[in-house]
């Protein structure tokens, strides 16, 4: 019993050699092919926008990006500008810093300021979700960008039809019918 136990635990041994002997093999022959386009690094690379993009080669990608963000960017800035003038033109009215208070804005009573200043913090929060948003589809895009990197886009792909005839093992006639070929 101890015989065949040990004859096995040597099999086994022997097989842990082989597999590390070939794993070994497999890793150097690995080292000599070339790196496949990973999604992965698209994606970490997004984290800067237009980063995944330049990694998938895409560079006409990189306005439409850059463009998005930056018009989100610059509603973000308008809103919040405009909703810090009311803002302030209210805290002063109530206040009564009238040296402070903007003339432009004497035609609207306190509720209207409130109001607007409200209008224009919902419009910034609106333009920060939009500017997520973008970034998000940013990385996504890179990532399926990834994917998609060795997917053959080629004049050769086809669908084609046509009749056919198979022998019908039921049956001593045959079967008629339509065969469509995919041809990729």
């Amino acid at each position: 019993m101890i015989l065949a136990f040990l004859m096995v635990t040597g099999l086994t041994l022997s097989a842990q050699t082989d597999t590390s002997a070939n794993a070994a093999q497999v890793s150097a022959s690995d080292s000599t092919k070339v790196a496949k386009h990973s999604p992965t690094t698209a994606m970490l690379l997004s984290i800067v926008p237009g980063g995944g993009q330049i990694y998938n080669k895409k560079y006409w990608k990189l306005p439409i990006v850059y463009g998005c963000l930056a018009a989100s960017s610059y509603f973000i800035y308008s809103s919040a500008t405009k909703m810090a003038d009311y803002r302030n033109e209210f805290i002063n009215r109530r206040d009564g810093n009238v040296e402070l208070l903007v003339e432009e804005y004497a035609q609207y009573n306190d509720e209207n300021i409130i109001e607007l200043k409200n209008k224009y913090r919902r419009n910034m929060e609106i333009s920060i979700g939009v500017t997520a948003i973008f970034y998000v589809l940013n990385i996504i895009d890179a990532m399926v960008d990834a994917h998609l990197y060795y997917f053959d886009i080629s004049d050769d792909l086809s669908l084609r039809w046509s009749p056919s005839v198979m022998p019908s093992l039921a049956h001593n006639r045959p079967s008629y019918g339509m065969s469509l070929q995919f041809r990729f």
